[in-house]
Order: C-alpha cells, then sequence, then structure tokens
C-alpha cells in the first residue's frame, strides 16, 4: 500500500471547513453544502474530499445506498444515494464531523447554520460594546 495523501484546506479566517470529528482530516468546504436537515443532523454536500465509497450497496429507507468513509481513519460519514445524484452530491452526519469557523473547531451537529451562528456571535460581541454606552429609556431616540 502507498503513501496516503491527504487534500487540506488552509486553516485562515477566510476558510470555512468541515472535518472528520475522529481524526480531523478536512473532508468539505462549507460553501459545498447546499442543504442541511438540522432536525436530522445531517446535510446535502458537493465536492467532498478525502473519502473513500463503499461500493457495497444498501437499503436506506427506500433508496439503495453506498456508505461513505474518512479515507484516513476509516469512520463511516455518510451516503450517496443509487442512482448518483447530480454533482456527485453526498449525504454527512453532521454528528461525525467538526466545523472549522475561521478559528477553532466546533461540533458540526451543534451548529443550527455555521455561517449564520457566525455572524450573530460578531453582531453580539458587538452589542456588548455599544450597551455599555446605553443610558437607558431616557435616551433620545427617533422614531420613524
Amino acid at each position: 500500500m502507498g503513501r496516503l495523501f491527504l487534500v487540506e484546506f488552509d486553516q485562515t479566517p477566510e476558510v470555512n471547513f468541515y472535518c472528520c470529528r475522529t481524526c480531523q482530516a478536512h473532508i468539505v468546504l462549507a460553501q459545498h453544502c447546499f442543504s442541511r436537515m438540522e432536525e436530522l443532523r445531517e446535510g446535502f454536500f458537493t465536492n467532498v474530499v478525502n473519502v473513500v465509497v463503499d461500493e457495497r450497496t444498501r437499503t436506506q429507507g427506500f433508496s439503495q445506498v453506498e456508505d461513505i468513509h474518512c479515507v484516513r481513519c476509516n469512520k463511516p460519514l455518510g451516503w450517496r444515494y443509487i442512482p448518483a445524484q447530480p454533482n456527485g452530491t453526498v449525504l454527512l452526519k453532521l454528528a461525525h464531523l467538526l466545523f472549522w469557523d475561521g478559528a477553532r473547531l466546533l461540533n458540526a451537529d451543534t451548529l443550527l447554520d455555521p455561517v449564520v451562528d457566525q455572524e450573530n456571535q460578531e453582531d453580539q460581541g458587538n452589542q456588548g460594546e455599544e450597551d455599555e454606552d446605553d443610558q437607558g429609556p431616557d435616551d433620545n431616540v427617533d422614531i420613524d
């Protein structure tokens, strides 16, 4: 068996991505998530990397699927439907992933929408600074 070469994304504040929760191998950029089902803790993704597809099919509900595993640790991450979906679409279990938000790794299954959550955290940080200057209800406020 040869040496394993993994695709790695830049770990900068401008790049958000998902990685394997077990070994932290990079799996998919956040921009390639086109649907998240929060109640099921799953998401549909395109352009995944560092995964291997188990060619043995199995039944999932009413569909035939092939399991997808992390290429580094062989952890099951999700599956793809047969016949293959357009653009290589796969379903990944968020409970098996971490999310790089540009500064730290977070559990992907606890985030409602990583991009929105990140913006909300930034807004909350800014609100704290503004709240210190608030004088209360006696402030002059223009209401249209």
